[in-house]
């Protein structure tokens, strides 16, 4: 496929543009909480819709793309609904790679802001946000970055904090620099068929402590998985908010009555070494 060119593309931003992070706080899957979102994609994925790229500002996945960008659910959310959230993806893209200290101190200013109550009154009662979640869109782009965040985490401990990545790079780096993540902050791989295993025995040989969110696709017809794969994977807990079949794609929390969100499990937020997966959706 040519690559659109630059005058077809939708949304075109300046790096003098960028001035201002933004914190999404939330929606129905993953309850109340404050989340951090950049471009998805690459120089070599670019964001298409419909023959149109979408921006001019480059994603942050680097070469972990490769082999999830067509099922990567960011992409199918810029590509849905890139009137809402183009800009604010861009935006907090440039002021990370562009502006470093000063999209941190927004970002910390704007934690004290939202839990301001709390910070007043010191009543755990008063916590607004209890939980932040680092890159629903997006992967780090330097040890730097995680490191940014590590010490935001450590500057919060009343936060559980929860990212996920496949920089294998940034990840042995990290952990080589600081053995561990802070108490309050959970890394959580992202694994997708394998790719990351490498990494995932590097770091356990390491002592590094870290959660691992594998993609089980054994729920589609199309699967290719051997008997033993897919045993191995039935055998790990999974993440209970997605489940194997259309009609059970958003199962209940019988406590609730309602359809599962990530502050009830808060297993991505809680750093226990646990392996879990989650169903393709």
């Amino acid at each position: 496929m040519t690559e659109p060119k630059v005058e077809n593309t939708i949304y075109i931003f300046k790096d003098e543009d960028a001035k201002t992070i933004t914190l999404s706080k939330g929606n129905s899957k993953i309850g109340q909480m404050l989340n951090w979102s950049t471009l998805p994609g690459n120089a070599a994925h670019p964001l298409i819709a419909k023959g149109r790229r979408i921006t001019n500002v480059e994603g942050t996945c680097s070469h972990n793309c490769s082999g999830c960008f067509k099922s990567c659910y960011a992409r199918r959310s810029i590509l849905q609904h890139h009137n809402s959230v183009t800009r604010s993806w861009a935006m907090n893209t440039l002021m990370i790679r562009n502006k470093f200290e000063e999209c941190f101190r927004q970002i910390d200013s704007e934690i004290t802001k939202v839990n301001k109550k709390f910070y007043e009154s010191h009543n755990p009662a008063d916590l607004k946000f209890k939980f932040f979640r680092i890159n629903v869109s997006g992967e780090l782009q330097s040890v730097e970055e995680l490191e940014a965040w590590n010490n935001l985490a450590a500057r919060h401990p009343e936060i559980n904090f929860g990212i996920y990545s496949k920089n294998s790079e940034v990840l042995i780096a990290f952990f080589r620099r600081n053995r561990q993540s802070a108490a309050n902050l959970c890394i959580n791989i992202s694994e997708w068929h394998g790719v990351m295993a490498p990494t995932i025995n590097r770091l356990h040989a390491m002592g590094a402590i870290f959660n691992v969110f594998e993609y089980d696709d054994s729920n589609l017809g199309s699967c290719s998985l051997s008997p033993e794969e897919k045993a191995r994977l039935k055998a790990l807990p999974k993440c209970p908010g997605v489940g194997a079949t259309k009609e059970s794609r958003h199962p209940v929390n019988p406590k609730t009555g309602k359809s599962w969100h990530c502050e009830e499990c808060r297993g991505c937020y809680t750093k226990t070494g646990t392996h879990r997966c989650v169903y393709s959706h």
